[in-house]
């Protein structure tokens, strides 16, 4: 039978390790840019918006769908650097680290 303060052990140095790295994380920045780079995005690495720039054009009231289609694929190539960044860091010997094995 495996030991009760063993195991509550673990779990706590496991929830220490997640939020050590969610606030390395937080402090993290990534730069996303719209297909025609109108809009640019800086995202933190908790997909928490912190800048925002946008072009001039998409203020036309007549390019609105623009506007917004700029912003989604902007913040979506935020996102596809905040996931390229965490599996480079979250190789399978961490994880072993993370875990006590």
């Amino acid at each position: 039978m495996a030991n009760p303060f063993s195991q509550a052990k673990d779990l706590y140095k496991l929830q220490s390790e997640a939020k050590k790295l969610q606030k390395e994380m937080e402090s993290k920045i990534f730069k996303g840019e719209s297909k025609k780079s109108l809009v640019k995005v800086s995202v933190n690495g908790t997909g928490e918006i912190v800048d925002l720039d946008v072009d001039d054009i998409l203020f036309d009231k007549d390019r609105k769908s623009d506007f917004i289609e700029h912003i989604k694929e902007a913040y979506k190539d935020a996102q596809k650097k905040i996931a390229k960044d965490m599996s480079k860091d979250m190789d399978l010997s961490k994880l072993k680290n993370m875990m006590g094995v």
